[in-house]
């Protein structure tokens, strides 16, 4: 029984102390942007839903600049990786109170 908590403990530990993977694979430093991707739910028409995780708490100027460049480069990436050229922002909403999330649903064409 002791064996079994001391191995809890520290699988708890090393979950909790690496750094966050986008849904790309890609490390994240949330120092450095405070979202990453976590999640691309594909709807029908070239219609996506983007999922961020992160810092939302955070309203600043900066921090909201850091947010929207950081949603820009993960739309100009899914545009080279299925091959749109345009795409349209439909809607946005940050939800949840323990774990929020950030969601975007962009129309791609």
């Amino acid at each position: 029984m002791n064996l079994i908590l001391k191995f809890f403990f520290i699988s708890i530990l090393i979950t909790n102390c690496t750094a966050p993977v986008d849904y790309f694979g890609n490390n994240i430093n949330l120092y450095e942007e405070n979202v990453y991707l976590s999640e691309l739910r594909d709807k029908k028409n070239d219609k996506f839903i983007l999922v961020f995780k992160g810092h939302f708490n955070r309203v600043s100027e900066s921090d909201m600049a850091k947010r929207e460049i950081t949603l820009n480069r993960y739309i100009k990436l899914i545009e080279e990786f299925y091959g749109f050229t345009k795409s349209t922002i439909i809607f946005e909403e940050v939800f949840g109170v323990i774990s929020p999330r950030y969601y975007v649903t962009i129309q791609f064409e």
